[in-house]
């Protein structure tokens, strides 16, 4: 183990409640950050906030919130500022793929995925920024994947 210098950092990690996000959400509990997670879907954002908290004995918050939705980014932003009194980490780790071959994805299915991994990814960063200047700097990780799969 090492020293992330992660204790009392507030961090919200969006995509939380499985995979890449999950387990970002344990270790930053496990080096004592208070981590907000959030998912679209509450039983899953429930199931992982109790596993969470079972496996870390950390403080974990679960917020439902949509990040293809404006209105869900400002809303959870707001509320992890009225929990913990601020943001000093950034996760933008929410999306999903289309479960089809790349030449059978939609227009549609391209303005979702952009959606909810770009826009959702640049409206978390402009919620967070001027948060994180008040406190002195911050840091942002973006990590989204599409899927990958060879030819």
């Amino acid at each position: 183990m090492f020293d992330l210098e992660l204790e009392g950092k507030v961090a919200i990690i969006t995509g939380g409640s499985d995979g890449l996000g999950l387990a970002s959400a344990r270790r930053m509990a496990m080096e004592g950050a208070k981590v907000v997670i959030c998912a679209r879907r509450e039983n899953h954002l429930e199931r992982a906030s109790q596993t969470l908290t079972a496996e870390t004995g950390g403080t974990i918050r679960g917020i439902r919130a949509d990040v293809s939705k404006p209105e869900d980014c400002l809303n959870l932003i707001e509320k992890t500022k009225e929990i913990f009194g601020g943001v000093d980490i950034l996760v933008n780790n929410a999306g999903t793929s289309a479960a089809s071959p790349f030449e059978n994805v939609s227009d549609e299915d391209w303005k979702v995925d952009l959606e909810l991994k770009v826009m959702g990814a640049v409206r978390m960063c402009r919620g967070v920024i001027p948060i994180m200047r008040e406190r002195g700097g911050g840091v942002i990780v973006n990590a989204t994947i599409s899927g990958g799969k060879a030819p």
